[in-house]
């Protein structure tokens, strides 16, 4: 009984035969990406931020300014000072002597005298569940990924298109001969 498929050996050959499959095997992965993408996004989106207050945190007031804790959490946002007291000397320090940025929770003091010893109260928002931190490392896996994904993209239409102009160029001369 003889097979009606025959095989070739083509080490690493694409065909004009073969573009279809790559296209579809390409175009299929692309489609994996964009939906796991946009159900990450849309899942990621429904996530609450958490309230949070960090009691007594060790700083310092200066020019430079100093970042808080708590922008070490993820998305960590709308920091306010509840409470600002010197570490010598137990004296609460005002609010007019120091400023916070609540995007990015630094603490800068906005006087000349410089405090090197405070216990800082403070609020903010931020995300704290495992299945936020594990829906944000996906979409940042992907984004990380996709450009590696047009790449192999590129050189596989790149491949398809040599391969029809090899073929079209090889048949052109078989005639000639």
């Amino acid at each position: 009984m003889k097979s009606i498929l025959k095989i070739k050996s083509r080490k690493g050959q694409l065909t004009l035969g073969d573009a279809p499959t790559v296209v579809l095997l390409v175009g299929l992965v692309f489609l994996v990406m964009a939906t796991i993408a946009f159900i990450g996004q849309k899942y990621g989106d429904s996530f609450t931020y958490t309230d949070i207050r960090n009691v007594n945190e060790s700083s310092y007031f200066n020019s430079t300014g100093d970042t808080l804790n708590g922008k070490s959490l993820q998305d960590a946002r709308s920091f306010s000072v509840v409470t600002a007291i010197n570490g010598s000397s137990g004296q609460i320090i005002s609010p007019p002597n120091y400023t916070i940025n609540s995007v990015t929770g630094v603490v800068t003091n906005a006087t000349a005298r410089v405090w090197s010893a405070v216990n800082i109260t403070y609020d903010f928002e931020a995300h704290t569940s495992v299945a936020y931190n594990t829906t944000r490392d996906l979409q940042t896996e992907i984004s990380n990924n996709t450009s590696i994904a047009g790449i192999v993209l590129t050189i596989s239409l790149v491949g398809i298109v040599l391969t029809v102009l090899m073929s079209v160029f090889l048949s052109v001369r078989a005639r000639r001969i």
